[in-house]
């Protein structure tokens, strides 16, 4: 069985967050669902890991086991605050945004920069991750702009789509990249006239 990459499910989730984003935009308490959401990604791994730390049999808990109860347990408190307190997360999820976007743009150009004479890389290539820091800038820094929850919504939910494509970019650049330096079967050392 093949194991999924760990960046390609990572591009999935982001594709389906920007596309959910863009959807839902306009609905009211958009990032009420969102904290919820948040909430529950915390909240159901803390509790996965509990129960198979409790199901687990005593001689067979280790150490690391217990070490790890007690972010399990916080995981679990910060994912029910997330759940029925979301409106305390409103402004935190908004500076999120905007820090993830910086984050992603920032990670893409730094990418294409280093690997932009291995790979052939493009100079429209940096585009999109430009777009995506640049709006990640704006809306932490445009105070206005987080007043208007839809606007900063919709903004996250199109970067994640222009992350995304880049991603795409990027895969297609390194295909092409290895197929470029795979070379030929060398001849055998061993000369015709032994």
């Amino acid at each position: 069985m093949r194991r999924v990459s760990f960046n390609l499910l990572t591009n999935v989730i982001l594709l389906l967050a920007g596309i959910i984003l863009i959807i839902f935009h306009g609905m009211t308490g958009v990032l009420l669902w969102g904290s919820r959401v948040m909430g529950a990604m915390f909240l159901l791994p803390a509790i996965a890991y509990l129960v198979m730390v409790a199901v687990r049999h005593a001689d067979a808990r280790t150490s690391a086991d217990y070490m790890g109860v007690l972010p399990a347990v916080g995981g679990l408190c910060f994912g029910l605050v997330m759940i029925f307190k979301p409106d305390k997360f409103d402004e935190i999820l908004q500076l999120l945004m905007g820090i993830l976007l910086v984050v992603l743009g920032l990670f893409h150009i730094i990418y294409l920069l280093l690997s932009r004479n291995s790979l052939n890389i493009k100079g429209w290539y940096f585009i999109c991750p430009i777009v995506v820091a640049i709006c990640g800038m704006v809306s932490l820094m445009v105070p206005s702009l987080r007043e208007n929850v839809s606007a900063v919504v919709l903004m996250t939910g199109i970067c994640l789509l222009l992350f995304n494509f880049t991603s795409l970019q990027e895969y297609l650049a390194e295909r092409r990249g290895r197929n470029t330096t795979t070379t030929p079967v060398e001849q055998s050392p061993i000369s015709d006239d032994v």
